[in-house]
């Protein structure tokens, strides 16, 4: 009789298990208003303090206290910066990562919001503002929201779910390693096995939209710096020397040219763009040392070859032209592979995000010429990085996007993304089983 009884028990428990798993949607429509309140708040507290790569320190330490709040297994200092939450669900099941970035960039705020960020710092021996201009706090910001939610249930969870915080999706201070890559040099994904990785980025797309492109989604990224040296000379007498400057000029002029002269990019998109311009000290000094670093973006590995070999060819050009000498270097701060969308996980998850959503679900066709760091998590497991759109409501017209120092993220369209990741958590386990 004592057996029958524990055999009921049991089967009442699983009973019980899978009929509030299966309402745990339902649960999150009634506590949501609640809780984001709680994701604007942590959201305009991490806008107002932003932090670099490498540097997120009182960001971090807000998760960490958070996670910890909510029970949950914490890892900090992973990669500088980074924190990880563990959360061991009651039900057998896969473990599923959920990544957010944490960093800012070197942008001067100029959005006038009440919470905007006023933080200065020096960048590359300048003094420059700091702004989450990406949107790196409305990542952080779901994915406490989702921590907390998933924390509180989790007891119905079908398997463990692993939070990743990453530092420096930005690219981190040369010499010092980060971001995703350094994640998981240092075991992260040897330590908790996910079988799958969910991330989410914010754009100036329509409020609450969600845009999934499967396949090659992102661009690679590559950085290049040029050096060019002359000799230094008074501007009165520019013969007296070599110009650097005036190499320079060439060079941008030229670097403009491989993408619209050079390569065929008809059936591979590609982007090569000047990002910073250094030289001199004085109006009246003809310096000896000019720099240009930039970006290159490209889907293919072999027209990016094809787009290093034009610059050196350029580069070696305008040395002899000039007189000055040239050197140019791919690569010295990183490089982001192409980020893809796996195609099987993709048509068993886009139903998830169409009901997430409320049908509003876009398969995007094209690629995107933004990078992104996650794409090292998605080589490790089948990965889905999807856009939301934090337009505010009704806006039509194009809104100022990432990296500008006018970006601004509506909060109403948050919600979208908190429940795109959490019914992807939920739904992955069933699906996965089938």
């Amino acid at each position: 009789m004592k057996k029958i009884i524990v055999s009921l028990g049991l089967l009442l428990m699983v009973l019980t298990f899978n009929g509030h798993a299966a309402n745990l949607k339902t649960d999150l429509d009634a506590e949501l208003d609640t809780l984001m309140e709680k994701v604007i708040e942590w959201r305009h507290d991490v806008h107002q303090h932003p932090e670099l790569g490498n540097r997120e320190f009182r960001t971090a330490k807000k998760i960490a206290d958070h996670l910890r709040s909510l029970n949950i297994k914490v890892e900090t200092g992973i990669a500088y910066t980074g924190v990880t939450g563990y959360i061991e669900g009651g039900l057998e099941g896969p473990t599923i990562a959920l990544r957010a970035d944490m960093d800012a960039l070197p942008v001067e705020e100029k959005t006038g919001l009440s919470y905007a960020s006023k933080v200065r710092t020096s960048y590359l021996g300048n003094d420059v503002g700091v702004m989450h201009a990406c949107g790196h706090d409305a990542h952080v910001a779901v994915l406490m929201g989702v921590a907390e939610f998933l924390a509180k249930n989790r007891r119905f969870l079908k398997g463990n779910v692993l939070l990743i915080f990453q530092p420096a999706e930005e690219g981190a201070p040369e010499g010092e390693g980060g971001g995703a890559k350094m994640m998981l040099a240092e075991g992260l994904f040897e330590r908790y096995s996910p079988e799958v990785v969910f991330g989410m980025h914010v754009a100036n797309i329509p409020h609450g939209y969600v845009f999934l492109k499967p396949g090659p989604a992102m661009a690679a990224s590559s950085a290049y710096r040029i050096k060019i040296k002359g000799v230094q000379s008074h501007g009165s007498r520019p013969w007296d020397g070599i110009d650097p400057i005036m190499a320079t000029a060439q060079l941008i002029s030229a670097l403009n040219t491989v993408v619209s002269r050079r390569i065929n990019i008809i059936n591979n998109p590609a982007v090569v763009s000047v990002g910073i311009v250094k030289a001199g000290t004085r109006n009246n000094i003809i310096p000896e040392d000019a720099e240009i670093i930039g970006t290159i973006r490209t889907f293919d590995p072999e027209l990016r070859a094809e787009i290093y070999d034009e610059i050196r060819q350029i580069a070696k050009g305008i040395a002899v032209g000039t007189g000055t000498k040239i050197t140019v270097e791919f690569d010295f701060s990183g490089f982001y592979p192409v980020t893809v969308n796996d195609p099987e996980l993709y048509q068993a998850m886009k139903a998830s995000l169409v009901e997430a959503t409320k049908g509003q679900f876009v398969e995007w066709k094209d690629p995107i010429t933004g990078a992104e760091d996650f794409s090292f998590f998605a080589q490790e497991v089948p990965g889905l990085y999807f856009s939301l759109g934090v337009n505010k409501k009704g806006v039509t017209e194009l809104q100022p996007g990432n990296h500008s120092p006018y970006f601004t993220v509506d909060d109403d369209a948050l919600d979208e993304g908190l429940k795109s990741l959490i019914y992807l958590t939920l739904d992955y386990p069933e699906i996965q089983k089938n």
